[in-house]
């Protein structure tokens, strides 16, 4: 059966053997988990961390962990909200599988109302599921904004100077002369590497152009 919450995919196996454990718990402890969890991938939009995974997988493996905030999670914590309803190493498994169905929900960007059918399907009770959406559609914003902030986040950019060069491109400038060639020079100001340089032919740079319009058209059509 597939599942909206994971991309139309099969539950992973690991993820339905947690489901009897969570059913351990209270709704109201599965609540509690589930709003600290959510508050947590919330807080990464205004502190502006970047998103990891719980373990390095295929991108293509819907079955893996999905990502999550770089948060230093106090297990202690949980263990006290679960008291001994299940064992401290139960506790762990309980934060990942809570974790994951979070996370991928929001990937997913599924409502509230799917994502307690689909694990009422896995065998989830529904007042625990019930609990679980409500935490989960009170900051759903919240976490698609964290989400998005995060989502290709390399070496950002302060500043984007250009301007247009003559000459050969062989960058040999005492070969250059007026009229020889056009070509592009940009200057970025990145955060991490600081200033760079790059010079490139007017050809390459016509089609730079034409793709970064194409990607710029698909993400106005996502908004």
């Amino acid at each position: 059966m597939k599942f909206k919450i994971f991309g139309d995919r099969d539950a992973p196996d690991w993820f339905l053997a947690e489901i009897f454990t969570v059913s351990k718990l209270s709704s109201v402890r599965v609540r509690l988990l589930c709003s600290h969890l959510v508050a947590v991938r919330a807080s990464a939009a205004s502190n502006a961390q970047p998103f990891g995974t719980l373990k390095s997988t295929d991108d293509n493996d819907a079955t893996a962990p999905a990502e999550t905030p770089r948060v230093q999670v106090d297990y202690s914590k949980f263990r006290k909200v679960v008291d001994d309803a299940i064992t401290p190493e139960d506790a762990e498994a309980v934060v990942a599988a809570l974790e994951y169905a979070i996370a991928n929900a929001t990937r997913f960007d599924v409502d509230e109302t799917t994502l307690g059918r689909e694990l009422e399907q896995l065998g989830l009770p529904k007042e625990h599921a019930e609990a679980m959406c409500k935490s989960y559609g009170k900051d759903r914003d919240g976490l698609r904004r964290a989400a998005l902030g995060a989502t290709v986040r390399v070496n950002g950019l302060r500043d984007l100077g250009w301007g247009v060069t003559f000459g050969s491109s062989d960058g040999d400038d005492e070969n250059r002369a007026p009229g020889d060639s056009l070509g592009v020079r940009l200057t970025l100001d990145t955060v991490d590497d600081g200033r760079l340089d790059m010079e490139m032919s007017e050809e390459k740079f016509r089609v730079l152009l034409s793709e970064l319009k194409a990607v710029r058209a698909l993400m106005d059509d996502d908004t």
